[in-house]
């Protein structure tokens, strides 16, 4: 690999991992600060059902926000170049962590759900990376190792987000985690900016449309073979965002364990993860072609998923949840690359932007499906995550075609 590519590859990477810390660091910092009245978001006197709802629209208007943002910059990527984007997302992103740090220091919640409705909207760095990787990887089994390595660079985030936000937040100051990501963000848009090249030719004039998004999504779901693997990537993501957002409460509920314990259970599934990516899709890529590893990774998830809802004790159940972790990067990275693959060379952070979106989707409905069903009974929570996959697996087609088509 020449210096010239790797320079981009580079800040692409640092980029991608920048973003992913920036989503995941709420996950071990937001639960304790508007749950527990020690850190004094809400007065004492406010009442549990309260303060799980406020934790639940902060956790959902990041997701939100995403779904409008995401196939915009995406598509203005694809106009304007990926350089331009990178920069206004990362100065945006800055500004909301730097608020959302702001917020938790003086105890205001309505500037926190700004923050963060703010920080959703310049959080499509991850979709205008993948684009520019599809840019360097033009071939089926460098653009899947290339998704892959993404894909393990989430999970390593995902282990170093919850060592930052419990470390500091628990020693320090809630505030702190957001405060060290805003200089993260500082830092990668210097790298963005003395490091990265772009890589695709500026298209025709752009149009700004706050609608084209959502249209955007219905054209592409009509492009022949998109259709189904969007579909499959809406159930597979909505069925692992089951398992993502309530893996802590369920091991609380079901298994009593300390929450030490917990914190080694979740940052191992953030290893899990990368090790799925990375090794193992590596090996079985050389050996099957990426369609085949997506199927493997499903089946992988529906088998791990039905036994984390039969498991009594907390080792074996564990260990089954670390194993999902790995099948489901298999899914993940070579579905999003046979959906790179099947669209047209020129629509790469468009089609890119969309697949966030329907992501940002998942993570909406997920945790309010699983609130349902919790509602109802905890232990169903993980038959459902199945079913979804189960689901997903019957909506699977792919047939190999050009990608103009």
């Amino acid at each position: 690999m020449t210096f010239k590519k790797t320079r981009p590859l580079f800040a692409i990477y640092f980029t991608f991992f920048l973003d992913y810390f920036g989503y995941a660091i709420v996950f071990g910092v937001f639960g304790p600060l508007l749950l527990s009245p020690e850190f004094g978001m809400f007065s004492p006197e406010t009442s549990i059902r309260y303060r799980n709802f406020a934790l639940a629209t902060l956790f959902a208007a990041y997701p939100l926000m995403q779904l409008v943002s995401a196939p915009l910059f995406g598509d203005i990527a694809d106009h304007f170049g990926r350089k331009k984007i990178f920069i206004i997302l990362n100065i945006g992103a800055a500004g909301g962590h730097l608020l959302s740090g702001f917020a938790i220091l003086w105890h205001h919640f309505p500037l926190l759900l700004l923050s963060r409705l703010l920080t959703g909207v310049f959080s499509s760095n991850r979709t205008v990376c993948m684009a520019s990787l599809s840019d360097l990887s033009p071939d089926e089994e460098g653009r899947s190792n290339a998704y892959g390595t993404i894909a393990t660079l989430g999970g390593v985030s995902w282990v170093v987000s919850m060592l930052v936000g419990s470390v500091f937040a628990n020693s320090v100051s809630p505030s702190v985690p957001f405060w060290i990501t805003t200089g993260l963000s500082c830092l990668s848009l210097g790298i963005i900016v003395f490091l990265f090249e772009e890589t695709t030719t500026i298209g025709e004039r752009f149009h700004f449309d706050p609608f084209k998004g959502f249209r955007n999504i219905l054209v592409c779901f009509k492009i022949k073979g998109l259709g189904s693997l969007y579909t499959y990537f809406l159930m597979m993501t909505m069925g692992w965002g089951i398992n993502l957002l309530w893996l802590n409460p369920y091991t609380l509920s079901r298994y009593l364990v300390s929450n030490q314990v917990l914190f080694m259970l979740l940052g191992s599934t953030g290893i899990a993860w990368s090790l799925g990516s990375s090794f193992l899709n590596r090996f079985l890529l050389r050996r099957y072609k990426p369609e085949k590893v997506v199927q493997i990774g499903s089946v992988g998830l529906l088998v791990t998923f039905t036994l984390c809802s039969l498991m009594n004790h907390f080792t074996p159940f564990a260990i089954c949840a670390l194993l999902s972790s790995t099948f489901g990067a298999l899914a993940w990275a070579n579905v999003l690359s046979l959906i790179s693959l099947k669209a047209p060379e020129n629509m790469q952070g468009k089609i890119m932007g969309i697949s966030q979106g329907l992501g940002s989707i998942s993570l909406l409905f997920a945790p309010l499906l699983a609130g349902v069903i919790a509602g109802i009974n905890i232990a169903y929570v993980y038959p459902m995550a199945a079913l979804l996959i189960a689901a997903s697996l019957t909506t699977f087609r792919h047939k190999k075609t050009a990608a103009t088509e």
